[in-house]
């Protein structure tokens, strides 16, 4: 899948908003992960809770919103850029691939709900950026 021109310029916009509320927006996307999968909660076991105020989750989520927005800037090599987070999930920490799939659900209905504007244009470049960012972070399962 390549990300258009169009597709491209909405998701680079997108990626200051989602820098600038990395903590709100992660955490808000991870609980609701944990409260729709509950089967993602095995990999967080030191977490004391999964709700969206919990510390533990507020971190964890600024770090993959934060993680995100970056991607948002390398979008011509998403590969090289995430190489190092995909060996890390895919060797290291063993996240079941399907896990991806399901936050990227997560963090479409964060982003839906935050942002005054999620027009059909945006919501298909958000759609197909977390797509790629799914495939690439699956790359060391293959």
């Amino acid at each position: 899948m390549v990300l258009s021109g169009p597709n491209k310029k909405a998701i680079e916009e997108l990626g200051n908003l989602i820098k600038a509320n990395a903590e709100a927006w992660g955490a808000d996307a991870l609980a609701r992960l944990f409260e729709l999968h509950p089967q993602a909660k095995t990999y967080f076991t030191k977490f004391k809770s999964f709700d969206a105020s919990d510390e533990q989750v507020r971190k964890h989520g600024q770090r993959v919103m934060n993680a995100l927005a970056e991607a948002t800037h390398n979008l011509d090599n998403l590969h090289a850029h995430l190489e190092d987070l995909a060996r890390k999930h895919g060797e290291k920490l063993l996240v079941d691939p399907q896990n991806f799939h399901l936050f990227a659900d997560c963090i479409v209905v964060t982003l839906a709900i935050n942002l005054q504007s999620f027009a059909p244009v945006t919501h298909c470049a958000v759609d197909k950026f977390l797509e790629l960012l799914a495939y690439e972070l699956s790359s060391c399962y293959r």
